[in-house]
């Protein structure tokens, strides 16, 4: 069995950081996770990092002359948390567009924005059109916003907060338990005689690379209007919008 170990590669244009899985036989990459600022990995635990291969693995292959090995304890500094968004330093019309953008690329009948806030993940922005059209926009919106998410609970988006890592379900009803490190609470669903079904949530970064909150969609439709999982064109789509609007955070 080819032993592995882990340690962090920082980009050198870019000064991202990643954490990276090597083969100790060849030097070859098996896995990796991030991207992460210096900041974040002086307190992150590697080996309690989910590492993803696929498309991003192929990219940090592609370009490893890039990357160069980092010592994170030879940052200087005291500081060792992540900064959260302060409230209302995103506007929610900014929020809301972004939400409605992403659900236009992904024919989405509904989704959610969280931000993160010292408590947990805290609503900002929400759309659902079976709600807004049995109950109207106005009450819609407030049973969508109401309250916030704790993080020490075992929930989808705080699973894509403190992973960094997205998560593409054709059904939400059919995770097991066993199986995932996250569950779907269906509670919501119902008391509100909803269905969620397929569902894509992914990490919003700011400009510096800190995960600082989450886009989840519901409910994909193909071109006739019937419900289906998210593509992996549409993870793509939606991955390439957020790079973009990450820069307004900052």
């Amino acid at each position: 069995m080819d032993r592995l170990r882990r340690e962090l590669w920082r980009h050198k244009h870019s000064a991202n950081l990643w954490a990276v899985e090597v083969s100790a036989r060849d030097e070859s990459l098996l896995a990796c996770s991030g991207p992460f600022t210096p900041r974040v990995a002086q307190v992150v635990a590697l080996d309690e990092l989910a590492y993803g291969r696929g498309p991003t693995l192929e990219w940090l292959r592609g370009r490893r002359a890039e990357f160069e090995r980092y010592d994170a304890s030879a940052e200087t500094g005291s500081g060792r948390e992540i900064d959260v968004p302060r409230a209302g330093a995103v506007s929610e019309e900014a929020v809301d567009a972004l939400l409605t953008e992403a659900r236009r690329l992904t024919r989405a009948e509904a989704g959610t924005v969280y931000l993160r806030e010292p408590a947990g993940l805290r609503f900002v922005a929400a759309h659902n059109e079976a709600l807004e059209r049995r109950h109207g926009w106005a009450e819609a919106r407030r049973r969508l916003t109401d309250g916030s998410l704790p993080l020490d609970e075992r929930s989808i988006a705080s699973y894509v907060l403190l992973t960094h890592r997205p998560v593409n379900m054709p059904d939400a009803y059919d995770v097991r338990v066993d199986e995932q490190p996250y569950v779907f609470n269906p509670a919501w669903d119902l008391m509100n005689d909803y269905r969620t079904r397929s569902m894509l949530s992914l990490p919003i970064r700011d400009g510096r690379g800190d995960v600082v909150g989450v886009l989840q969609l519901i409910n994909a439709r193909d071109e006739a209007g019937a419900l289906a999982p998210f593509s992996a064109a549409a993870e793509d789509a939606v991955g390439v919008l957020l790079v973009g609007w990450s820069q307004r955070l900052g």
